[in-house]
């Protein structure tokens, strides 16, 4: 009998973990690469579905991102643990998207801004759920160091 109230509790345990993990927020890139530089936004998965954002960005480079779940994420504020490398701003792309329920909203957006090469981390939360992103910031072609560009993001 305990065995099996393990096994009901273990249920419930994971059925929670894939419920919570469902309920995040999807950021989608809104703008492209300028010609000549970077621009990029890849999702991290793990075995329970996206795990957090990686984004590669040149020095100079703004990068407009909305956030989704079931229509555009409410409330959103994002938090970089570095602002000097990475700024980022609330923005509006006057763009109406479709929510679950059929009405229209405006898109919730941000712009993500390469301040100096390195690397930051962004904290997105929403009334939604929260994201991560891990951005890393390249110079600008023909900028000092630029050479030193990595082959690849970290954790690729």
């Amino acid at each position: 009998m305990k065995s099996m109230l393990g096994l009901v509790y273990a249920f419930a345990a994971l059925a929670l973990l894939v419920a919570l993990t469902a309920c995040n927020p999807y950021l989608v890139a809104q703008s492209p690469a300028p010609p000549g530089r970077s621009a990029r936004l890849d999702s991290v998965d793990g075995f329970w579905g996206l795990r957090y954002y990686r984004m590669e960005i040149s020095t100079g480079v703004a990068m407009a991102l909305t956030c989704n779940r079931n229509g555009p994420c409410e409330h959103v504020k994002v938090v970089s643990d570095n602002p000097a490398i990475v700024e980022v701003r609330p923005a509006s792309l006057g763009v109406l998207a479709r929510t679950y329920a059929g009405d229209a909203k405006t898109e919730a957006a941000i712009v993500v801004v390469g301040k100096a090469p390195g690397t930051a981390k962004l904290h997105l939360s929403a009334e939604e759920g929260e994201r991560d992103v891990v951005v890393v910031v390249i110079p600008a072609p023909g900028a000092p160091g630029s050479a030193d560009r990595p082959a690849q993001l970290p954790g690729s």
